[in-house]
């Protein structure tokens, strides 16, 4: 669907921390191949190839690695693993309230990023929310547009309302600008709502929620 389409070329910015674990990622599997070398002891910003922000995020998840997989299979495995649970489970609703013990749909690795990021924040508990419900809008957004050809529209369908109700959120917390959001809520309605009648009423009231979310 073409709509889909524009929402990825429209949504680099926004999806920068996934592509920042994404390379953080990376970054541990290198050092995860080259652990015996010598060099491996050194910083991670001195060895592996990733910028110094990547190099920070890698580098408490090098220090804790008695608790990761043994292999590098293992590591992909738990990545997958995380990516599954929002498959069972594509209207999962945003947590509330201080995060204390992983999430499911978070792998071991995006956990630990996540805590030191958050650890840098004057409020930390807060952000540490902040930044898993956005990991989770990610996920959600990113199955949605996996299934630009499936069959299965019940999930398309939860996926799109599930969405929708987090947009505003996303605005309001700066991780969408709005003209961003209004093609992704244009996008989304075509999936909520199969009747053309309905969804223009149901855009109005999503685009009164959007707009209040960009004026608060």
């Amino acid at each position: 669907m073409a709509q889909v389409q524009v929402v990825r070329n429209s949504g680099k910015q926004w999806l920068a921390l996934l592509a920042l674990i994404g390379a953080a990622m990376a970054s541990v599997l290198w050092w995860w191949s080259h652990r015996d070398d010598p060099a491996a002891s050194e910083p991670v910003a001195a060895t592996a190839p990733a910028t110094a922000t990547v190099a920070a995020l890698a580098k408490p998840v090098v220090a804790m690695q008695s608790e990761l997989p043994s292999t590098e299979a293992g590591l992909v495995a738990q990545q997958t693993a995380a990516a599954q649970e929002i498959e069972r489970q594509p209207a999962m609703k945003p947590i509330t309230g201080p995060i204390k013990e992983r999430p499911a749909f978070v792998s071991e690795v995006e956990w630990m990023m996540l805590k030191g990021v958050a650890q840098q924040n004057a409020t930390p508990d807060v952000e540490l929310t902040r930044l898993v419900n956005k990991l989770r809008f990610m996920k959600q957004l990113e199955l949605w547009q996996s299934m630009e050809h499936s069959s299965d529209m019940a999930k398309r369908q939860m996926l799109a309302e599930q969405l929708l109700e987090d947009l505003p959120q996303r605005v309001a917390n700066a991780d969408l600008d709005k003209p961003e959001a209004q093609k992704l809520q244009a996008s989304l309605l075509k999936d909520a709502v199969s009747d053309e009648s309905s969804r223009k009423k149901r855009a109005e009231t999503e685009a009164r929620r959007l707009g209040a979310s960009a004026a608060s």
